[in-house]
């Protein structure tokens, strides 16, 4: 019996190596993990952080964005009425242009004198001034009269 006590001896000498080994590799393998962990965590911190400070932009720019809308329609609406009032005043210039001051003939709408179309028809050619002609005689190098 004593070959038997012998190998079982061995064979747990052996396995108490074996779980030994088996502990020591375990717990390297548990510390690399342990580690993995904090650095994952980390990882994930930073990850809050930055997405936190997203939503916060995203809500200010939010903000911005709502205050630029309300901006952008008081400008619009002040536009309109800037519009309205140019277009009433250049009516109302237009109007002024066309109806001629108190006690001024409308002439757009008022015949012409028979006075005024005398004076709008050619003249007769009797005078001492023929339509220029004179002067076109004497030419650009002739002395001024009276000079």
């Amino acid at each position: 019996m004593s070959i038997f006590k012998e190998l079982f001896s061995n064979l747990l000498f052996v396995l108490v190596l074996v779980m030994g080994a088996a502990l020591l590799l375990g717990s390297r393998m548990l510390d690399s993990r342990g580690k993995e962990l904090a650095s994952a965590n980390e990882t994930i911190g930073t990850l809050q952080t930055a997405n936190d400070q997203q939503a916060i932009q995203i809500e200010t720019l939010k903000r911005d964005e709502n205050g630029l809308r309300k901006l952008l329609g008081t400008q619009n609406a002040a536009l309109a009425e800037l519009d309205n009032q140019n277009r009433k005043t250049a009516d109302e210039l237009q109007q002024a242009l066309a109806t001629p001051p108190a006690g001024r003939p409308d002439c757009a709408r008022e015949p012409i004198p028979v006075g005024a179309l005398r004076l709008l028809q050619p003249a007769h050619r009797s005078g001492a001034n023929q339509g220029g002609e004179a002067a076109a005689a004497a030419g650009a190098g002739a002395s001024l009269p009276g000079a």
